[in-house]
């Protein structure tokens, strides 16, 4: 099994084909084969790094609440053990939030980051919303049930009038032989209520493409537009009558944007 130590955590890691390294890191709830979607397609002509962030999966070490801050420094071991840095860095969500502290505390790490659908700073309906999942969480220790109650903030109604798709996406989840528990739903939810970079952003100098889904109901486009205008020489793009996770509902699109996004970014370092 691929561990590593990072920052007082034992790490699971995999990383799929050669080249530029691309550093997937992923949102609340989500472990590695959250970006199952992207692996192949993406390990053909770069390196392609997954893991499961404390909290979730079969990363192991303090519980309790976590932060940003934190997730960033065991991101950032993980690249520096696998001596894959600089990386180009493509969080989501939560993992958004956690690549703007990777690229602010831990530059030297971070080739390029995109961004998607994350906030720099939760505003009182995200406050509210995530303590809203936090008291599901607690009523539901069934992972199944959790997130049924959670997807309709994260898809569109194209995914839900897809019958297939939604018994896959459940049989995928009931099949999870290491099922988030409540305590580490918990944990990660307060990372993404403290989370707090806005007033900061300003200082990131990795090239930065921001993306959001317009009808993001979870993270709406007014978080990526204030990066966007803090980021120096940010780019923005938004997914037209997308919701939270254009990953993993237009794999195809999502997957040519990061393509263009690290070829891009990896021809101006030359």
């Amino acid at each position: 099994m691929p561990f590593v130590e990072s920052a007082g955590y034992r790490v699971y890691y995999e990383e799929h084909g050669s080249g530029e390294a691309i550093l997937l890191i992923g949102g609340i709830t989500v472990d590695h084969t959250g970006f199952g979607f992207q692996v192949e397609p993406l390990s053909r002509r770069h390196r392609v790094i997954v893991y499961d962030n404390p909290g979730v999966g079969r990363t192991a070490g303090p519980s309790g609440p976590l932060t940003t801050a934190v997730l960033a420094e065991v991101a950032a071991g993980l690249i520096y053990a696998l001596d894959a840095g600089p990386a180009h860095v493509v969080g989501a969500s939560m993992g958004g939030a956690i690549a703007q502290e990777l690229a602010l505390e831990h530059a030297t790490s971070v080739r390029s980051a995109l961004l998607q659908c994350t906030w720099g700073r939760a505003d009182a309906f995200m406050v509210a919303l995530f303590r809203s999942w936090q008291t599901i969480a607690r009523d539901t220790p069934g992972l199944l049930d959790r997130y049924r109650a959670f997807w309709p903030w994260v898809f569109t109604p194209a995914f839900f009038a897809a019958p297939d798709v939604v018994a896959g996406a459940e049989e995928m989840t009931a099949a999870n032989p290491f099922p988030q528990s409540v305590q580490g739903f918990l944990d990660q939810a307060e990372a993404c209520i403290a989370h707090d970079a806005l007033d900061r952003v300003a200082a990131i100098g990795a090239p930065t493409l921001i993306a959001v889904g317009e009808s993001d109901l979870l993270v709406p486009p007014r978080h990526s537009f204030a990066l966007h205008e803090r980021i120096p020489g940010s780019l923005l793009h938004l997914w037209p009558k997308m919701g939270h996770a254009p990953w993993a509902e237009i794999p195809d699109a999502f997957n040519r944007l990061v393509e263009i996004w690290v070829d891009g970014a990896a021809a101006d370092r030359t």
